[in-house]
């Protein structure tokens, strides 16, 4: 393949990954997470749909105390089941592109250390920090899941539960290597550009 295709498909491709990673991200980002807010602040949800419903003109006081406090419950476990989702999306995208990045590393490797054994090594230096990198995101992430999470899955058995801290922990990981894979990403995108304006 000609070296003009390969950059160009390269490119493509990290263009691709870059943007799927960011619009993942601020998808999860962009999800209200209820362990985070005060009930107040969640109840202002069950208030502002019991307006535009009109059930103030519908139910008595003491009913629609009953209905917002009920509803509020609702709201934020369904605002938690999203923001899993959407995590849980980030943690699958993240594991593919790794999976994937480790084969075709693998298999350029092998075919490098055949034609030129030096360089080979050199780039195995480089893949052990990058390895590195990625073990202390793992080890740095957090792995405390907030209460609300954890009281929404009340009642379910062990197996049932997906609010783990090995979970959450994965997840925390996921996005965190995200967010650093897509900077590095960019400044590799950008600065191999300034490198061959300057040449």
């Amino acid at each position: 393949m000609d070296t003009k295709v390969q950059n160009i498909v390269l490119k493509s491709i990290t263009g691709l990954i870059i943007f799927l990673g960011v619009l993942f991200t601020v998808m999860v980002m962009g999800d209200d997470n209820p362990a985070e807010m005060s009930y107040a602040q969640q109840e202002q949800w069950a208030i502002k749909e019991a307006k535009d419903l009109k059930l103030n003109e519908e139910l008595s006081s003491s009913e629609l105390s009953q209905h917002i406090t009920a509803r509020t419950s609702e709201i934020a476990s369904e605002k938690s089941k999203a923001l899993w989702s959407d995590v849980s999306l980030v943690i699958g995208f993240t594991n593919t592109i790794l999976i994937l990045g480790v084969l075709i590393v693998i298999g350029g490797f092998i075919y490098l250390l055949v034609i030129d054994r030096k360089k080979a090594l050199r780039i195995l230096g480089g893949i052990g920090i990058f390895a590195l990198l990625m073990v202390i995101v793992y080890v740095g992430s957090s792995s405390d899941v907030p209460a609300e999470m954890i009281n929404s899955e009340v009642g379910l058995l062990e197996e049932e539960k997906i609010h783990t801290p090995e979970n959450w922990k994965i997840a925390s990981a996921a996005i965190n290597a995200t967010g650093i894979l897509i900077l590095v990403a960019l400044i590799g995108w950008i600065g191999g550009t300034v490198v061959k304006y300057f040449r």
